[in-house]
């Protein structure tokens, strides 16, 4: 319902993105004021108050005419804006690590900043950290949809391409897929409502979900089992990359998720594409069926996807971490059980975190033939001082799209 709304969801998402340093604000702020107390009911209008005075410069006068509020209330909120102006972060940190300032300021969890910190030295770790917190900085990539080209009997993918740009979407060329291409995040919006998007012809996929299939390399014919494949973005561009003409199992445990996609697998005319609803740790095929090439983009913590999930932020602990390396493990187990000997598999997950992907795939190394990546994808970080072989990264700071890992492997006879 919220996102029925795009003024309530926009500042809905930046306040959960930004919870605890508008929390933080607060409470600095409040101690401030004599006799001034914030009740639980009134906490997520004064954090609306804090997000449109310091994130975004608007005036006393123009956050209270937003709001519909009585004298004394008026009053209240007014004093409290007042105060706010004398904030000063170099009194409010004072005395606080560095670990702690960066927690504070840049809205992060302690808990992600002392796991990559091993890992990353820690301007690299601020420069991602900016990337995961402000959309201005970061690309929206969408890619044309060549599954699609047979209903274009009228039209090419040049006249899409125009009305786009005469509806004001800029489009850049992406460096390394020339199917793929990046808008700024204010034209967003005009994407989504254009008649080629919601008809299937173009489709929003971040860069590092497409890398993904790019490493995989489907070609015709092979028997391909994508088997995390919710919401089915990858198993389109599989099934795209194939020329449709790949067999392709797409998996998945959650009936929401695969419901919805196979409407999107219709929509974008994935045909050589079908959907199994299952467990990936024990899958209901038949004994004897291997699959040429498996595709496990793994649930994970998402820490390398707070830009479009900031919810996900306030999850990060060590229970939530493991709970996600427990089933990764099992899934990768599976996967290779799975694949014929010498098939192909491609492990992905949407996170920074060591944890969930150099150290998953050091457990499976003797069962597994290491394979290049792209030069351009930056390396595997180092465990024991050494690479992890096949292995390598996207980072938000270098790439412009979400914190990946990605290793591909071919399975040993």
């Amino acid at each position: 319902n919220l996102r029925k709304n795009p003024i309530i969801f926009h500042y809905y998402t930046e306040i959960i993105r930004f919870w605890s340093k508008l929390n933080f604000i607060l409470q600095k702020t409040s101690r401030s004021l004599n006799n001034f107390s914030v009740s639980n009911k009134d906490t997520a209008l004064y954090l609306f108050l804090i997000y449109r005075s310091f994130f975004e410069g608007a005036s006393n006068n123009e956050i209270i005419s937003e709001l519909n509020l009585s004298k004394n209330k008026i009053r209240t909120y007014i004093q409290f804006l007042d105060q706010l102006k004398t904030f000063s972060w170099e009194i409010a940190l004072a005395g606080k690590s560095n670990r702690e300032r960066i927690s504070i300021k840049e809205a992060i969890p302690n808990f992600f900043i002392d796991r990559l910190l091993p890992v990353m030295d820690l301007q690299f770790l601020k420069e991602n950290i900016q990337y995961l917190n402000y959309s201005n900085l970061s690309h929206n990539f969408f890619r044309f949809n060549e599954l699609k080209r047979v209903h274009l009997i009228n039209h090419s993918f040049n006249e899409i391409k125009k009305s786009l740009e005469e509806e004001g979407v800029s489009l850049k060329r992406d460096q390394e897929f020339s199917d793929l291409f990046m808008i700024q995040d204010s034209q967003k919006s005009k994407l989504l409502t254009n008649k080629w998007y919601q008809s299937g012809y173009l489709i929003l996929q971040d860069k590092a979900s497409v890398t993904v299939v790019h490493v995989l390399n489907p070609q015709p014919d092979e028997l391909i089992l994508d088997i995390c494949a919710a919401p089915g973005n990858k198993t389109s561009l599989i099934a795209q990359k194939s020329k449709n003409k790949a067999k392709i199992i797409a998996n998945d445990f959650n009936k929401d998720r695969i419901s919805f996609a196979k409407k999107l697998l219709l929509k974008m005319n994935a045909s050589c594409s079908s959907l199994t609803c299952s467990d990936g740790i024990t899958p209901p095929y038949r004994d004897g069926i291997k699959f040429d090439k498996v595709l496990l983009d793994a649930p994970c913590t998402g820490s390398g996807a707070f830009l479009t999930s900031p919810e996900l932020k306030w999850r990060q602990n060590r229970s939530f971490l493991y709970q996600n390396m427990t089933l990764q493990e099992k899934l990768f187990q599976s996967s290779i059980h799975l694949l014929k000997p010498e098939g192909t598999l491609v492990y992905s997950t949407c996170s920074l975190y060591p944890e969930e992907g150099e150290l998953q795939v050091l457990k499976f190394l003797n069962e597994l033939e290491p394979l290049d990546l792209p030069n351009w994808v930056s390396p595997s970080y180092k465990i024991d001082d050494k690479q992890v072989p096949g292995s390598g990264r996207l980072f938000p700071s270098i790439h412009h799209s979400q914190g990946f890992f990605i290793g591909i492997f071919k399975k040993k006879e």
